[in-house]
């Protein structure tokens, strides 16, 4: 039985050569996009999944009301928290701090030096916390002493080569010095599906002793975990009232300080916060993503449904004959089952080729950033199990069960056709292919328009034309070095103005202070963003004045004022941008005297579009001179920007010869903020066009079918005086009416589907009628066009060969 069976299923495949390439075609794109999605999602959710226990770690993020509104929310919180929740919470089992504020440092051994972006202060118990797999060391005293450091693997080929690490001593800046630490471990590369990307890791101990348990500088993760039974909204209602025993000076103290216990898997498709400085995933393209996977799937299994079932009456004579010669039902089910079978292991065969092939090509085309890292892991082979099962079931069952089940009888007086219900379910499965689609086309338009909108926005600060070096490692006579290589890139031929300052654009200012205008009382303090800038830094930025003036040199009292964005004017409650200049503030830390307003500048983009504009309070006062200086921006010509640079390099070892040069282009720098979003458009593009192409397939076979079994038909008008337009147009009318009518059934979803993923973005584009009448335009041209060429083929058959079986 299985040789009859083998046999007329290779005859029934390569008779119908068309058909068999379609579904194969359709059904392989359909399983390799789907697989190439999952490992996509997979990775995004699986971010520190990795670690023992990961579902009961959660990190202590910072809030702070006052009275009831939240006016701040942090992921970072205080280097106390974490001492004085495990003394006074018995619901905490383990507890564990890790400070990445300032972790830019440069590293040294010997002659060699580096800038690394992420060395940062763990606690001596972070290795027994997180199960990081070592190479070298003990978990449970790799950090216990000061002036300790564990690294990677990586780090330690690139610092030492094939010597042991392990005794050496790396020198490793700090805030104003240096520090020798001894390696005491080597860890495991961190793996890119974790949140927290570092190289080195120094020991708690190794901080001044007055900052590991200081509670007014938020700059720490903390992470813990709970004793079994104890639940994350009781920690939660306990800390207000344990703030209250430690937030004892005035800064901040007006307000409740509360946390929240965010769980650690899920950080990673959170939206970003000030202060984290991870790259953050998307959850509702995650999500989006995903149900395009699944789209694309059900069309290319809609498509074999229905060119199965439409083929079904051409083999009904078959099903009639054998089941004279006693082949019962079974056999049938087996039969069309085992058909089935053949084309999607085919497909699913060739699917695993171009995913294979895929993997390596598709980060490339569509930035390095996206990682197809989950592919054929275990989980994976699951999904794709149960997808091929799944695949025979659906797409498989129905046509065995439709054709094994014809009565011979009536099949062999040519009596037999399908029923009205079952055209009405084809067309069905067809208009959702087309809905589908539609929602795909709108949301890839919606997404270009808003990547579009935020290139072109005014963003009110100028990036182009701009070299920035990153500040040189404190040295001696740090001040005045500084000052002289400024003046000495000023002269660099080519060089229109040179400015430092604590931030540049692309960045979070990321500096702090809870400040409020002179008069007011302590309950009115607010978080401000400090920017340390110079008399260069406006005029440098194009920042617009709106009100007051710029830092001027000629004004030495100019030192202590102050210049406020127009987000910060509103927050100090000055009533216009007019009546703050000649006001005064009270600065943070700063309380000997009130600093007096001097100037405002209108909003600018400090960071992308995704981030509102946050007050922004620019300074030169030397009292806060404990704010560091981070960058220095090199404005051009744009003419040679290659000797600027040969300059550059010639100059800096005179002036810092213990710190490495690292600079790089604004522009660049800042558009890096979205890589994510463009990732995110070329992937939806591209799987969107899988989609439509598989659709159009799908139309293709069951247009050139159904066309066939109309022939005659074609051939009568024809003869009765039809042209070969009239026949087109008869032709295609109910395909434009079926699009049309699943466009508008479609409209409604992928307006959601635009709204919730716009709601993402501070400043978005705005919402437009025709970019949701135009993926029905294009998907009416699409398939009228794929339709009108099969027609019109067959509608220049000439008439008598078109009769002459009659």
């Amino acid at each position: 039985m299985f040789k009859s069976i083998l046999l007329i299923t290779r005859r029934t495949l390569f008779k119908n050569k068309t058909y068999t390439f379609v579904n194969i075609g359709g059904l392989t794109l359909g399983i390799a996009a789907y697989i190439l999605i999952s490992a996509y999602v997979n990775f995004e959710k699986s971010f520190d999944r990795q670690f023992d226990g990961a579902d009961g770690i959660y990190r202590v993020e910072s809030s702070f009301y006052n009275g009831d509104n939240l006016t701040s929310s942090w992921p970072t919180s205080t280097n106390g928290y974490a001492t004085a929740m495990k003394d006074n919470f018995p619901e905490i089992s383990s507890i564990v701090r890790i400070n990445f504020n300032g972790s830019e440092r440069v590293v040294r051994y010997n002659n060699i030096k580096y800038r690394e972006e992420h060395v940062c202060f763990a606690d001596t118990n972070f290795f027994s916390f997180f199960s990081y797999p070592l190479i070298k060391g003990d978990k449970t005293h790799i950090l216990n002493e000061a002036n300790t450091i564990a690294i990677s693997e990586s780090a330690a080929n690139k610092y030492f080569g094939n010597a042991d690490p392990i005794g050496k001593f790396l020198e490793v800046s700090v805030s104003g010095g240096k520090i020798n630490c001894m390696v005491t471990g080597v860890f495991k590369d961190v793996p890119k599906n974790s949140t927290m990307q570092f190289n080195f890791l120094i020991s708690w101990l190794s901080t001044p002793e007055y900052f590991r348990d200081f509670w007014y500088i938020h700059e720490s993760y903390t992470f813990l975990k709970l004793k079994p039974g104890a639940g994350t909204k009781s920690v939660e209602a306990k800390f207000p009232a344990l703030a209250e025993r430690y937030k004892t000076a005035e800064s901040m103290r007006n307000l409740r300080w509360a946390i929240t216990l965010v769980p650690f898997t899920t950080i990673h498709l959170n939206p970003a916060k000030q202060y984290e400085i991870e790259a953050k995933g998307n959850r509702v393209a995650v999500t989006f993503l995903n149900i395009i996977a699944y789209v694309i799937l059900l069309i290319a299994c809609v498509n074999y449904i229905n060119l199965a079932t439409s083929k079904a009456i051409d083999r009904a004579r078959e099903v009639g004959i054998r089941k004279v010669n006693g082949a019962n039902s079974l056999q049938l089910l087996l039969q069309f089952l085992f058909e089935s079978v053949i084309i999607i292991s085919c497909s699913l065969v060739l699917a695993l080729l171009i995913v294979w092939v895929a993997q390596a090509y598709l980060p490339q085309l569509l930035g390095n950033s996206v990682s197809f890292g989950l592919l054929f892991n275990a989980p994976l082979f699951v999904q794709v199990g149960l997808v091929f099962i799944g695949s025979i079931l659906l797409s498989g069952l129905y046509p065995a069960i439709l054709l094994s089940g014809l009565q011979p009888a009536s099949v062999l007086k040519g009596k037999y056709s399908f029923s009205a219900t079952g055209a009405w379910l084809r067309k069905a499965m067809v208009g959702l292919q087309f809905a589908a689609s539609i929602i795909l086309i709108a949301g890839t338009v919606a997404v270009y328009r808003q990547i579009s909108f935020m290139s072109q926005q005014q963003l009110g600060v100028s990036i182009s034309e701009t070299f920035v070096v990153k500040a040189p490692v404190s040295t001696p006579d740090y001040n005045a070095k500084v000052a002289s290589f400024k003046q000495v890139l000023k002269n660099i031929p080519g060089v229109k103005s040179v400015s430092v300052s604590g931030a540049v654009p692309g960045k979070a200012v990321g500096e702090f202070l809870a400040n409020r205008k002179f008069g007011a009382p302590k309950t009115d303090e607010h978080l401000y963003e400090m920017l340390k800038a110079d008399h260069d830094f406006i005029t440098s930025y194009d920042l617009q004045i709106v009100a007051g003036r710029a830092f001027d040199k000629a004004r030495p009292s100019d030192s202590t004022g102050v210049i406020l964005n127009e987000a910060a004017v509103k927050q100090f409650g000055f009533a216009s941008n007019a009546d703050a200049i000649g006001g005064k503030v009270w600065l943070e830390t700063n309380e000997k005297s009130p600093n007096p307003v001097i100037g405002v500048v209108k909003n600018y983009h400090q960071q992308s579009l995704q981030q509102d504009y946050t007050p922004v309070v620019l300074f030169m006062d030397p009292a806060l001179g404990w704010l560091p200086t981070k960058y220095f921006s090199i404005k051009f010509n744009g003419n040679n920007p290659e000797r600027i640079v040969s300059s550059l390099k010639q100059n800096w070892n005179n002036y810092f010869p213990e710190s490495s040069l690292d600079w790089f282009f604004l522009d660049d720098f800042y558009n890096r903020q979205y890589q994510q979003d463009q990732q995110f458009g070329k992937l939806f593009f591209a799987f969107s066009a899988v989609a439509i192409f598989i659709a159009c397939m799908g139309l293709f076979g069951l247009t050139a079918y159904s066309t066939a079994r109309r022939i005659k038909e074609i051939g009568v008008r024809k003869v009765l005086g039809a042209s070969a337009s009239n026949i087109v147009s008869i032709l295609t009318l109910d395909a434009a009416k079926l699009v049309t009518l699943s466009g508008l059934l479609a409209l409604p979803a992928a307006y959601i589907f635009i709204k919730q993923w716009l709601n993402g973005y501070a400043f978005r584009s705005a919402l437009t009628w025709w970019q949701f009448i135009v993926p029905i335009m294009i998907l009416l041209l699409i398939s009228m066009g794929t339709i009108a060429f099969i027609t019109l083929r067959a509608a220049m058959v000439p008439p008598v060969k078109a009769l002459r079986d009659e």
